[in-house]
């Protein structure tokens, strides 16, 4: 479903946040893990099951990277 290189565009209270995709591994439990590197420079781990739940609210994910 997500792909490294994919595009995140994430709405918060008074900003909108977009990043790339730059890592994807399953956890020791076996929990899908995401990692976001922002253009601000932060990067955040979501669990795939989050970033699902909160397709079309908060996140937007696009095939390619938007700066």
């Amino acid at each position: 479903m997500f792909e490294v290189g994919m595009g995140i565009i994430r709405q918060y209270a008074n900003y909108i946040a977009k990043g790339e995709i730059t890592s994807i591994h399953d956890d020791e439990d076996g929990v899908t893990l995401i990692s976001v590197m922002y253009n601000d420079g932060a990067v955040k781990t979501y669990s795939e099951d989050c970033i699902v739940q909160n397709l079309g609210r908060r996140m937007i994910v696009t095939e390619e990277v938007i700066w």
